[in-house]
Order: C-alpha cells, then structure tokens, then sequence
C-alpha cells in the first residue's frame, strides 16, 4: 500500500477547486527521501479520474473519484490492487485509535508544530517558458516551494476535498496533511515544479517538462485485462 501514500503525496502539490479541461503533465522527479525516486512520471486528470504513471517504480496509480476507487498496478508483478475509500478510511481510523497515545512530544519532533503555517510570495517565476508564480509554504517541519501557472486550472471539482478522501493518515501526519489541504486549496492555479523539504529527511523537486489540455484517450483509463485482480481492503483489514 506504500504506492498509495506516495501517490496522493505528489499529487497534493496541485491543488485548486475550479472545473477545467482535461490536464495532462509529464514531469521530472529528483530528490531523496521516503517519498522520492529519480525517475519520470506522467499525470493524467479529468473531472472524475486521475492517473498517475510512474516510470521508476513501474507501478501506476489510478482513482476514480466518483466510485470512490483507488487502483493500484504493478506492471512488474502484473497485479492489480482494488481498494474502496472506505475501507482505507476503516483502516487509518484503526491506526488512528492505535496512536492515540503517543505522547504529543514525539508527534512534534517527527513532524513540527503544525499550528505554524507561513505563506509567502516569492514571485514571479518561469518553468517551460511559462510565467508562473511562486510560493513557500511552511508548515511545521515541511518547506514547499511552490511555482504555480495561473492560466492552468485542476479538473477536479474540489480536489481538495477528493485529496482528504484520498489520503486520510492517522495522527499528526493526518492534521499536517489536512491543514496542507486547506492552504493549498487557497493558491490559484497548477503547480509546474514543487520543492518539498524538511520533514523526515525529503528533498524532492518535481517539474513539469510538458503540458497537455486536450481531452484525455478513454483507453488511459482501462485496467489491464491480463492482470491479476487483488483485494486491498481484505489485505489492509488482515484478511486473506
């Protein structure tokens, strides 16, 4: 399920709330940490679906908001992973209740106070030769420089919202996560490159090196025929 987290973590860098075009961005990934791997990836984005195909791990990701579906497909091993929204949030609220006692002191050396949020205009900024507008967030222990195209919209109503769903984590990494939502939901626009620092040992950039707004092919969004078909919420609950 580590395929999962790190999906919904990349993808969190280009929130907005606005319906658009389909967006398709082809992007550059350097940098270290448990969340990085140099390596390309491509995102697709509609309405109701987002893709996410990693060329390092050889592991795509695909959800489809309106069934609430997250796919996970390993190309190497040919498996299909099929878990629900809800059987993730079962499961994070299970770790959730298990943490529940972990003293606040350890929460804030891992991840910092995440009451101190800071938003600062950096500037104007140019990525592919596109005028974009730069941002540093900082929440707690986590430092995002953000370089956002204003002319680009999410297709995603409300990916805000959709992200939280996606990727409910228990504990103060879930709150860091939850208030990341809330101030990425107020930037306008698509992130072109994002420098993530600071928490856990990260330092990943990642760069769009082309962007498409033409209609996504319906063939981006079929599952392999061939693969074998597992069941995530049975493996996360301890079912076999």
């Amino acid at each position: 399920m580590r395929s999962l987290w790190i999906t919904a973590f990349i993808l969190l860098f280009s929130a907005a709330n606005l319906l658009a075009a389909d967006l398709t961005i082809h992007s550059q990934v350097k940098g270290k940490g448990a969340f990085a791997k140099d390596s390309t990836q491509v995102q697709y984005l509609s309405a109701t679906k987002m893709r996410l195909n990693q060329a390092g791990t050889k592991i795509d990701s695909f959800v489809d908001y309106g069934q609430e579906v997250i796919y996970t497909i390993d190309h190497g091993k040919k498996v299909v992973t099929r878990l629900t929204f809800k059987d993730m949030q079962e499961a994070m609220q299970a770790l959730e209740d298990q943490m529940a006692g972990m003293p606040e002191m350890v929460t804030k050396m891992m991840f910092g106070d995440i009451a101190d949020v800071k938003v600062e205009q950096l500037g104007p900024d140019t990525v592919m030769g596109r005028p974009c507008k730069k941002v540093r967030i900082t929440l707690g222990k986590m430092v995002q420089e953000i370089s956002l195209d204003p002319t680009l919209q999410m297709p995603i109503r409300d990916y805000g919202k959709a992200m939280s769903m996606l990727n409910r984590m228990p504990g103060q990494a879930g709150l860091l996560f939850k208030r990341m939502y809330e101030e990425m939901a107020r930037l306008k626009g698509v992130s072109l490159r994002t420098h993530v620092s600071g928490l856990m040992g990260m330092d990943m950039i990642t760069e769009a090196t082309a962007v498409s707004t033409a209609p996504i092919p319906d063939a981006t969004w079929v599952l392999p025929a061939d693969y074998a078909l597992k069941d995530g919420g049975k493996e996360l609950k301890g079912k076999h």
